[in-house]
């Protein structure tokens, strides 16, 4: 019995599919998030007088794991750290997030890209192996 082209394309999608849905980006998502937060502390580091309230905010940065799965979010505790970044009646704003927000953005797509690439080696010798 011979196999039609369509089916034989149809049985490649779907092998391909398969490994791409085991495929993890936790590494990279943990190592941006990880670059986030050490670049949120330069920015307050940096800018300034370092007060009590700034150094415990610094303290308080983290890197903790989100619910879904390769997501990790980037916390602090307190309001100190959102009376900063966005000001109060009082103060005026002093953002510290938004700026190393934008600095870490600029590594983003290199990262993902240089995961998605290892991926799809990965993809490559798995069907080669078969």
């Amino acid at each position: 019995m011979k196999t039609s082209p369509e089916s034989l394309k149809s049985s490649l999608e779907n092998n391909f599919v398969e490994k791409f849905e085991r495929i993890s980006f936790d590494r990279e998502m943990r190592l941006i998030a990880e670059q986030l937060r050490d670049q949120a502390r330069q920015e307050l580091k940096y800018d300034g007088f370092m007060c009590e309230n700034k150094q415990r905010l610094m303290d308080s940065i983290k890197v903790v794991p989100g619910s879904k799965k390769d997501e990790y979010l980037v916390i602090s505790e307190g309001d100190y750290g959102k009376d900063l970044e966005f000001g109060t009646r009082n103060s005026l704003e002093k953002p510290w997030f938004t700026p190393a927000f934008v600095t870490v953005t600029r590594s983003i797509g290199n990262c993902l890209q240089g995961a998605l690439k290892r991926a799809l080696q990965k993809a490559r010798r798995l069907h080669i192996r078969r």
